[in-house]
């Protein structure tokens, strides 16, 4: 036993020297589909699927579930569908479905539990990532087991590098890590407010090594022709408190309900109106979203499209619906919401980002 562990150390230290991001992605494609101008990536744990642990023992107790025991966060199935599929589900032709990239920080052998849950939730999806934890454990970097901002990263950026030139992505994750981190990141690389050698600042303030930037070089450094970031969403995970660091964290919306990233998908045009009295039904028939949190939902929705110029017909068929049945309780604030629409950000030049980025890192850290 003692021999093997130093032959693993031994041999550990010779790997460090070619240390490689890219060997903890492991991407599988289900379909081949046509380009698309808008293609979404979505993370998986506590993002899709309700995942609460604290431990290691509680990590390994997820690790043996099944397919039945894994729960996906309210609405966020119809949700995803609503926007990979768009005009279909009104019956309307369309050149094919929206690209739906599945990132999750679960290693491979979690892929068929993970699968077989998306499947029975009637998900369909372009792909989905694992980070390949086994690399870590070869390579001895025990520490990076739960360091993810390198690994998603380079996966966010790899779809992106195989995109079709203009296309753009919208990225959803959740505020218990630093989902919302990464996503700013590739946006302002995307804008070029930050350079490539502000970019492997940023990466770094996010813990990121020296050896392991110098593996995304290749990406940091290319050309995305054009490719862009239509909106950064970030589920409020129960439990956990979204870290915000204006004006750095305005460009992403925060959400608590997958009804109100419904809303943002509308304002996207990535689903028709006419398709939202028939969606808020299955979220409160189906799935039962409580009356008062859509009716709070399409109340702001309202006010914003209304703000745009839109047509609110199909929003207040919706709540017509909704209003229907016993009395209705006090609705939930959602004042927040603002579809579509980020936060007016004002213009920092890179080393307020950096300093920016610095303090909000420092704020995750404290959480925990």
């Amino acid at each position: 036993m003692n021999r093997f562990w130093r032959g693993s150390r031994s041999e550990s230290t010779r790997n460090n020297r070619s240390y490689n991001v890219n060997s903890l992605i492991d991407t599988e494609s289900l379909l081949t589909e046509s380009a698309a101008d808008v293609q979404i990536i979505c993370d998986i744990d506590k993002t899709y699927i309700e995942t609460r642990f604290e431990s290691a023992v509680g990590m390994i107790k997820i690790a043996f579930e099944d397919a039945d025991a894994k729960v996906a966060v309210n609405g966020a199935p119809l949700a995803l569908l609503t926007a990979r599929w768009g005009a279909a589900f009104e019956g309307q032709d369309i050149l094919g479905p929206r690209p739906l990239h599945f990132l999750s920080a679960s290693p491979p052998q979690l892929r068929r539990v993970i699968r077989d849950k998306l499947a029975k939730d009637g998900m369909d999806w372009t792909s989905d990532t694992f980070k390949n934890q086994a690399y870590n454990l070869k390579m001895g970097r025990l520490k990076l087991l739960k360091q993810h901002v390198a690994y998603k990263t380079a996966t966010i950026l790899n779809h992106m590098a195989k995109a079709p030139a203009q296309s753009k992505f919208i990225l959803i994750g959740d505020n218990a890590e630093l989902d919302a981190f990464i996503y700013c990141g590739v946006q302002m690389l995307l804008t070029g407010e930050l350079t490539p050698a502000g970019y492997r600042e940023y990466l770094s303030l996010g813990k990121v090594e020296h050896e392991v930037l110098n593996t995304l070089e290749p990406l940091i450094t290319r050309n995305f022709g054009g490719v862009q970031v239509m909106g950064i969403l970030i589920r409020k995970a129960p439990g956990y408190v979204f870290n915000e660091v204006p004006p750095l964290t305005d460009m992403a919306l925060t959400f608590d309900s997958y009804f109100e990233v419904i809303m943002h998908f509308l304002a996207w045009n990535l689903c028709p109106a006419s398709s939202l009295p028939r969606i808020t039904r299955l979220l409160h028939n189906d799935y039962g979203l409580a009356r008062e949190e859509l009716l709070a939902c399409l109340a702001q929705a309202q006010i914003a499209f209304t703000a745009m110029g839109r047509d609110v017909k199909d929003l207040k068929t919706a709540e017509d619906f909704l209003r229907r049945g016993p009395p209705l309780g006090t609705l939930p604030n959602r004042t927040y919401l603002r579809p579509g629409q980020h936060r007016d950000r004002v213009d920092l030049d890179e080393k307020s980002i950096l300093g920016l980025a610095k303090d909000w890192v420092k704020a995750i850290e404290e959480r925990e």
